[in-house]
């Protein structure tokens, strides 16, 4: 893969989760509870969705449930390391993700967020880490999953990088981010070992 072709995926990538910081941050509220029957509900609406243009308000549904913690100071503390990251301040951001997760360490975003945070700065062995982390808290993070299909295929784990991508469509199958991956994917490692 050459130089100019990494640069405009992370570009892609990094464009893709700042508009889904945006859209969490933007989005309405909803106290994540590890049994809500209203994102339940949520994810079964998703999965009988027939195109992208009826998931979408469905998706950004899901995003508002997962950007509020529940905690006000929580959402303040990820507004801030939002900010710090923006600011161009990993450092602050992450000291701000640290507070948060002490406050709601089942909050799964704030593992989401910390993951963009450290894929942003190059440490993907960390941006890995939260990820993982997150889909302990949030098994049907399909952000997380098509974030880890990316690391994986910038790594050159083209086999892996499907796999999480396919993870990801099996929990939003318009997901576009995923079907993107999928599409790239799928002619190189289909048929072969990877």
């Amino acid at each position: 893969m050459n130089s100019i072709h990494l640069v405009m995926r992370r570009r892609f990538f990094l464009a893709a989760i700042a508009a889904l910081t945006l859209a969490a941050c933007n989005a309405g509220s909803g106290a994540q509870t590890r049994a809500d029957p209203e994102l339940d509900a949520l994810f079964e609406q998703l999965q009988a969705t027939e195109d992208t243009q009826a998931a979408a308000p469905i998706e950004q549904a899901i995003w508002a449930h997962w950007a509020d913690s529940g905690s006000p100071t929580v959402n303040i503390l990820l507004e801030r390391a939002t900010a710090a990251e923006n600011a161009g301040d990993a450092e602050l951001a992450e000291r701000f993700l640290d507070q948060a997760s002490d406050l709601a360490p089942d909050y799964a975003e704030t593992w989401n967020r910390r993951a963009n945070l450290y894929y942003s700065t190059d440490d993907y062995t960390g941006a890995i880490a939260a990820i993982q982390e997150t889909l302990k808290r949030e098994p049907r993070h399909f952000g997380a999953l098509a974030g880890l299909g990316l690391i994986r295929e910038e790594l050159g784990q083209h086999r892996a990088a499907l796999e999480a991508f396919r993870a990801a469509l099996a929990i939003h199958p318009h997901y576009e981010v995923a079907l993107q991956g999928v599409r790239r994917l799928e002619p190189r490692v289909d048929g072969r070992d990877a």
